[in-house]
């Protein structure tokens, strides 16, 4: 009798710390909270914008967040080599309104680029953001 008390009580106290294990697991996957206390779903970038720079030869590529994220551009000529990278010089460190100026590029060229935030990064889908200088 004691040896099947003792069987029912492990299965159950199992149960309970398989359980509680599986919940911590899945809240700190859907959180994903940074250092700073903002989660990954506050960091999703909204109002894109791409519009001509103040210098020739230039675009902002402005953005929001619902919260202080860390957000640069990696861009590039190439889809599939984004090998340049803008930051914003304004808001150095984390912000919630965002303005990466991007100089020097050929008005006729179609550039390509996504927009990390937080270590995620963001596009259309997956895919790279795109923008040719002479047509904004």
């Amino acid at each position: 009798m004691n040896r099947k008390k003792f069987c029912i009580i492990g299965g159950i106290l199992s149960f309970i710390l398989a359980a509680i294990g599986f919940l911590l697991i899945a809240t700190r996957e859907s959180a994903k909270v940074d250092v700073k206390g903002a989660s990954q779903r506050e960091c999703v970038p909204y109002n894109i914008f791409v519009m001509k720079g103040s210098n020739e030869y230039s675009v902002d590529i402005v953005w929001s967040t619902r919260a202080e994220c860390v957000s640069f551009i990696l861009y590039g000529r190439d889809r599939g080599n984004l090998d340049m990278v803008g930051v914003d010089l304004v808001n150095q460190s984390s912000s919630k309104e965002h303005t990466v100026t991007l100089d020097q590029l050929l008005t006729t060229e179609t550039y390509y680029f996504l927009i990390n935030s937080q270590e995620e990064t963001y596009g259309n889908n997956g895919a790279p953001l795109e923008f040719v200088l002479e047509n904004l």
